[in-house]
Parts: structure tokens; C-alpha cells; sequence
């Protein structure tokens, strides 16, 4: 045997030690089985380093994968060792053991003071084994406490609102998500770990007025919105930021869209930068076993996000919060084509100019503005508009519909500006489908 066999042989040997040692007594939990992969944790690994949580998890595929920096090899089991900032709601791998039928093929380590936490894509495997290991903190967390007592870090979150945020009091934000929403402008700014800042203007109700004023275009356009007040300061230090170009997607297990839209639009308005339909209460998006209200639908031209770098002449957002103030926006293209017969009676009504909700006379619903394809790619982002919070979950259907060309530009004639923000970059997210 030669030397550099030994030391491969002597590396395995390590390895195997180590991976038997950090088993004993392990106590593995299924977080999630499909027909792509199951997921297991550790329950006896989960420990607390400092402000990190850390944990062992194994990951068996369904079909052999392919590794880049081995390419030649293929693997049918991962097991990692991932750290948890639960605060920031971000993750880091410190460890990485890759199998093929039991046999160590690759493995590679970095400490975890020197890896870099990123916030996961919401679904896959980094963000479910996330949720399980720092639910127990959350839970500690939501449990009563004096007010005086309460911390920054304590306090739920209650974002304020772009024409992309619903609107959430502190105060009712552990309310099941159907109560009525309040529909008027709100002060309350959000205090999470994260210092989401507030937005100039509410998503429902009346207009409200301009505490930092911003623009599409000029001096207080999309590449100064940071420098305008310390609260857009998330619109350049972000690093999750919306809209994007959708260029490289994984397939995933992914749940089918799971909505109740069966409630009217109850009123209109313009709010100076997008024209605004609020609904009724009881439109609901199931996702992440969390049940999401839908507040309303906005409307940008061209689009924001892009698909293979191909952008829309018309978009649609519909705003959906939970009974904590979470996003998920699920956005709609629209091609040029045929006229669209729910955009037709909601522009019966449109707004030229910056104006008062007014109720609509047309009935219509949610689902008229939906493609029948309800295929979509997700991927974690933030609202599109100051002050860019982050942490929104994106539903981005792959479908458009069509709008008629005199449909865009009555749109256009009412904002009077393109009303897009330019793509942001990705910065090592992950898009699935």
C-alpha cells in the first residue's frame, strides 16, 4: 500500500469515526417525504452555540444526484451539518458528507463562524429543517410576557405597507388570519430582529400621506430610493431583493396551488404610484401550513420580474398576509393579445390620477385574473417598492394572459410612468418549480 492510499484510507477511517460518533443515540425524525427526497433530523444533535442553533440531517434522493465538484460520481445521500440563525431566519452548511449506496464519495467542512448565512428558498430542504429546529424558540418566544418586559427581538412582526404590504397592526397581529383587516393608514413601525423599516404609504384603505416621497425615475427614482431616509436603507443593503430575472429554476416536489378565490373586489383606487383593487374578506392562499388572507391586487407596466430575460407589458401582484403580518405575493404576466374581460370591468373605473378608494360596481373575482395553469416558480424576495422589506414569499405563475393593447396603455395614461422597478440580482438565491 503506498502512501497516498494510506492517506485516503486513513481519512476514511477519520471520517467514519466521526460520522459514528455524532451518531450515537441519534434520533432521527422524518421532516418531509416525497417522491424526490426524505428528509430526516437528528433530534440528539440539535444544540445551541452561541446565538446558532446546529444540527445533523440526512437527505435521501429518490434518484441518484450529481455534484459538480464530482462529477464523475453520483450520490444518493447527503448528510450535513447546518447551523441556524433562527433570529435572522438564516442558515449556513458547515459539514457535507455525500453517499452512494453507503459509500463515502465526497465530503468537505468549513467553520461555521466563516460561512456565510443566507436566507433559504422557502420549501426546500435547508428551510424545513430551519422551521423544525428553531420552532422551539419560536414557541418561547409567543409565549405571554409582561409588556414591560418585551424586547425588540420579542415583538411580533406588523410590517407596514407598500402598494405591495397588507396592513397589520401590532397590537391584532396574533388574530386568526379572517378578522377584518384595518384599512387605514398606520405609524406603527415593525420591530423584528431584522429592523424592517416602514413604508411612506398604506396598502389599503385611503391614501395616505408621503412621510419620504419617492418616484420611478429621476433624482428619487429606484437607484436612490436607499439614500432618500434610513428606512429605505433595505433597498440597497437587502440582499433577497424583488423583483428578478427568472433564468435557472430547480425542479422540485413543490405543493400545487392550494386558494380560495371565490370573494369579490370591493373597491379602487390610485395611490400615485400603482392603480389598487381591494377585496373582500375570505380569499385564502394555503401555504407553508399557514393560511394567507388576500388584501388586494396592483398592477405594474411593464412587468417587474422577467422570465429568460423577456419582460411583460403588464403585471399583476395579489397581496396576501397571515394573521402575523407575513407576506406571500402571487404574481400574474399579462401578454399582449386579446382584451381581458376582468381587466375590462375594473378599468370601467380607473382611476387618471391619485384619488379615494371608490367602491367597484362590477362583480369580480379573484379567480378571473388567475390562469387556469396554476404551474409557478417560488422563490424568497421583498416587496418591489420602498422600503424593500424582505421575507416575502413569491409565487411567480409561469402562465400570462392577455390583455389588449388598449387595455396597457389606459393603465399607462394612469400612472403616467412606467411604474417597474428593475430587476435585482440574485445573489446566490435558489429558484424552484
Amino acid at each position: 500500500m503506498n502512501v497516498d492510499t494510506m492517506k485516503k484510507v486513513i481519512i476514511l477511517l477519520i471520517l467514519g469515526f466521526a460520522l459514528t460518533h455524532n451518531s450515537q443515540a441519534a434520533q432521527w425524525v422524518k421532516l418531509s417525504d416525497n417522491n424526490v427526497e426524505k428528509i430526516t433530523l437528528d433530534k440528539q444533535s440539535i444544540l445551541q452555540q452561541d446565538k446558532l442553533k446546529r444540527a445533523w440531517v440526512k437527505i435521501e434522493y429518490k434518484t441518484p444526484q450529481i455534484n459538480p465538484e464530482t462529477i464523475d460520481k453520483q450520490y444518493n445521500l447527503s448528510k450535513l451539518l447546518w447551523f441556524f440563525d433562527c433570529s435572522a431566519q438564516k442558515s449556513a452548511t458547515s459539514q457535507v458528507f455525500q453517499y452512494l449506496n453507503s459509500e463515502l464519495i465526497y465530503s468537505t467542512a468549513i467553520d461555521a463562524k466563516k460561512a456565510e448565512f443566507i436566507e433559504p428558498v422557502p420549501e426546500t430542504d435547508v428551510d424545513i429543517a430551519m422551521r423544525y429546529v428553531c420552532q422551539a424558540e419560536k414557541s418561547a418566544a409567543a409565549e405571554p410576557k409582561p409588556a414591560a418586559a418585551k424586547t425588540n427581538t420579542e415583538t411580533k412582526k406588523a410590517p407596514s405597507t407598500t402598494t405591495e404590504t397588507a396592513e397589520k397592526k401590532p397590537e391584532v397581529a396574533a388574530k386568526p388570519a379572517t378578522e377584518k383587516p384595518v384599512e387605514a393608514k398606520t405609524d406603527a413601525k415593525p420591530v423584528t430582529a431584522t429592523a424592517k423599516p416602514t413604508s411612506e404609504k398604506t396598502s389599503e384603505g385611503k391614501k395616505g400621506e408621503h412621510k419620504t416621497h419617492w418616484t420611478y425615475e429621476g433624482k428619487e427614482g429606484p437607484e436612490n430610493w436607499a439614500k432618500l431616509s434610513p428606512e429605505f436603507a433595505t433597498c440597497d443593503a437587502g440582499r433577497n431583493q424583488s423583483p428578478i430575472n427568472i433564468e435557472d429554476s430547480i425542479h422540485a416536489a413543490i405543493k400545487s396551488l392550494k386558494a380560495i378565490q371565490k370573494f369579490q373586489a370591493k373597491e379602487i383606487f390610485n395611490n400615485g404610484h400603482t392603480v389598487q383593487v381591494n377585496f373582500k374578506e375570505g380569499n385564502m392562499l394555503a401555504l407553508d401550513n399557514t393560511a394567507f388572507q388576500m388584501k388586494q391586487v396592483h398592477f405594474h407596466a411593464p412587468s417587474e420580474n422577467t422570465i429568460h430575460s423577456k419582460s411583460f407589458p403588464l403585471e399583476a401582484h395579489f397581496v396576501h398576509a397571515d394573521s402575523k403580518g407575513n407576506l406571500a405575493v402571487i404574481g400574474v404576466m399579462f401578454t399582449e393579445g386579446k382584451a381581458n374581460p376582468a381587466l375590462a370591468k375594473i378599468w370601467e373605473q380607473l382611476p387618471n390620477k391619485e384619488s379615494e378608494p371608490s367602491i367597484l360596481k362590477s362583480r369580480i373575482l379573484p379567480s378571473e385574473l388567475m390562469p387556469e395553469n396554476k404551474a409557478y416558480y417560488r422563490f424568497s424576495g421583498s416587496l418591489t417598492t420602498p422600503p424593500c422589506t424582505e421575507g416575502v414569499r413569491w409565487l411567480l405563475m409561469k402562465n400570462p394572459l392577455t390583455a389588449s393593447k388598449e387595455q396597457i396603455e389606459e393603465f399607462k395614461k394612469a400612472v403616467h410612468h412606467d411604474n417597474n422597478r428593475p430587476v435585482q440580482a440574485l445573489n446566490g438565491r435558489v429558484i424552484i418549480e
